[in-house]
């Protein structure tokens, strides 16, 4: 019996993979954010095939990131295509077009540049090294007028034209990247962003995606009382199944997750899944397809993945195969009550998840699910809350020390809030410490808060700030502006707060100048800039009194000023100037020689 189990599954595998690109060329449909109703969109046919060339000179073609899969705070919205942990790879335009959009930041794409083209496309290219001369040129321009290194400008069609295979840069790691490589995007008209293979880019690849775990959630009554239940899965040659080949679960509505995450040849990268579906008996009840998302969508990755898991387990990633109902990302091509599976009838459902890549590499998880009331696998644990907060209402919560306010859109489901405060034992805490839920419980958009604070002195209230605290640890400032008493802001995560004072000036660091040293030959100055608190905001340089474009780099905290190499023989003044959100000024001046 096995023998012949095995036989059919390997037939059933053979089948999805002969048939999947047959599959997608039907419309894919996607959902609005307000609404959970399915809608039909561009067919696959409509993209046109091999207009884009590729943007690099590397051959073979290899992605260290896939279109649409899970970050930290979002769906990340292109391909990171490999350049050999090195930069300074020419990076050419994808087809005819102009220069629409230069954006230079310390941060997000780091040096960026974007390109219409005559069909109405625009593709995008992150993380450069540098531009082209003439988009250099055309870069500094905007910069010194503007007395910013920081510029994001859009430019007339008549401007700068280029053609297919123009090098309009070299390939960098500027900007939040992890390391050297190319951020590619292709947008429409309207900033949608497609998966850029659907536009005929080839990569090789017939390996199938792999399965580690699936995990099991409650929906009925114990919603919200148990943690769920994970078990691994055991399998090759992209067959899974569970240990039994049956799980039996104290619930009759069950939600899944699976963790899941694709592999490509020539790449020891594990990067994302482009489609899951899964099917209760032969009823397909989900699909989770990445072809294509909105700017305004790409939070929604909170609740489409198990972040609790992601956030605590080095970024494993357990793909929801249910959507809650404040999910309204458009990646969702097809659902039967939201994905939730009813075991009310007390049979054993005969369940099966297809997991693909975009080249039709299929992985297949196959088990069993039925209801049985005398299952431990669910742990019921009490529920104790404050208040609950309705999703699809504005919710607020306050007392004499703290207010908040949530609109419609903040949440993903309804939750069952818990408060706490405490007096903090600190001296530079001037709140209490407030204990907002906690950090598990995701939320999609800002909400007001106002906190109180204590024992503090009116003359430093421009210096409070609101501190967040999450889960791990970690601390971020969210600012705030005092008014009678209080410390209004905005937040966009549950966890603790609290008010401290950021009265410290920022760190300047100059690291290879010293006193009178000839830096012709250097031709750089390296400047580290830190703060404590709140963080900086703003920098300016200066040579000889004059203000000076010098790029940053955030997550190093390091700039970088390119000296001219016409300035005079003789001494010289360099001086930065950095800010912080508190507005605490740091300056430091030196003098070198040329």
């Amino acid at each position: 019996m096995k023998i012949i189990a095995t036989t059919f599954l390997l037939f059933l595998i053979v089948l999805l993979n002969t048939s999947f690109n047959a599959m997608r060329k039907v419309a894919f449909p996607v959902l609005n954010r307000q609404s959970s109703i399915v809608n039909s969109s561009l067919p696959i046919d409509s993209f046109p095939q091999n207009y884009f060339a590729t943007p690099l000179d590397i051959s073979p073609l290899i992605i260290v990131g896939n279109f649409g899969e899970p970050r930290r705070l979002h769906f990340h919205t292109g391909l990171d295509f490999r350049t050999n942990q090195e930069e300074g790879h020419a990076v050419f335009a994808a087809a005819d077009g102009y220069i629409s959009r230069i954006n230079v930041s310390g941060a997000g794409y780091g040096n960026a540049l974007y390109i219409t083209h005559t069909n109405g496309y625009v593709t995008t290219y992150g993380h450069l090294q540098k531009f082209n001369t003439q988009l250099m040129a055309r870069l500094r321009k905007e910069q010194y007028a503007k007395e910013n290194f920081a510029v994001d400008f859009n430019l007339l069609p008549n401007e700068i034209a280029v053609n297919k295979g123009d090098t309009i840069a070299l390939s960098g790691n500027t900007g939040g990247s992890g390391g050297p490589h190319l951020h590619f995007e292709i947008r429409d008209s309207v900033e949608r962003i497609y998966n850029p293979l659907l536009f005929g880019f080839k990569l090789k690849d017939d390996m199938k995606p792999l399965v580690s775990f699936l995990k099991f959630y409650a929906l009925d009554d114990l919603k919200n009382k148990s943690d769920g239940y994970r078990t691994k899965v055991f399998g090759k040659l992209g067959l899974y199944e569970v240990t039994g080949g049956i799980v039996k679960l104290n619930s009759t509505q069950v939600g899944i997750s699976v963790n899941t995450f694709d592999v490509i040849n020539l790449s020891d990268a594990h990067v994302g899944i482009y489609n899951i579906t899964v099917f209760d008996g032969s009823k397909m009840i989900y699909e989770y397809k990445m072809d294509r998302i909105a700017f305004s969508d790409k939070r929604d990755v909170l609740s489409h993945t198990d972040y609790p898991i992601f956030v605590n387990e080095a970024h494993r990633t357990f793909h929801k195969c249910f959507v809650e109902p404040g999910n309204h990302c458009p990646v969702y091509c097809s659902l039967e009550n939201s994905g939730v599976i009813n075991l009310s009838n007390g049979k054993a459902h005969e369940v099966h998840l297809e997991i693909s890549d975009y080249a039709g590499n299929v992985a297949l998880v196959k088990f069993k699910l039925q209801y049985d009331k005398a299952s431990t696998l669910f742990k019921e644990k009490e529920l104790k809350f404050t208040t609950r907060f309705d999703y699809d209402h504005e919710n607020e919560f306050s007392n004499s020390d703290i207010k908040m306010k949530l609109p419609v859109g903040c949440l993903f489901d309804n939750v069952f809030f818990n408060f706490s405060s405490a007096l903090s034992t600190e001296p530079n805490i001037f709140s209490k410490i407030y204990q907002l839920d906690n950090s598990n419980i995701q939320v999609f958009d800002w909400f007001d808060l106002s906190i109180k604070t204590k024992n503090l002195n009116p003359a430093l209230a421009d210096k409070a700030i609101v501190i967040y605290k999450d889960g791990t640890g970690a601390t971020t400032s969210r600012g705030g502006k005092f008014e009678n008493g209080f410390i209004n802001t905005k937040a966009r995560e549950f966890g603790t707060y609290y008010v401290k004072l950021d009265t410290t000036l920022p760190q300047i660091k100059i690291l290879n100048v010293v006193p009178d040293r000839n830096m012709r030959l250097y031709k750089k100055i390296l400047i580290k800039i830190t703060d404590n608190l709140s963080g900086i905001t703003d920098f300016d340089t200066y040579v000889d009194g004059k203000w000076v474009v010098t790029d940053y780099d955030a997550k190093f905290s390091m700039l970088t000023h390119t000296l001219d190499q016409n300035l005079s023989v003789g001494k010289h003044t360099f001086k930065v100037v950095v800010t912080d959100e508190r507005n605490n000024r740091a300056e430091v001046e030196m003098k070198f020689t040329m």
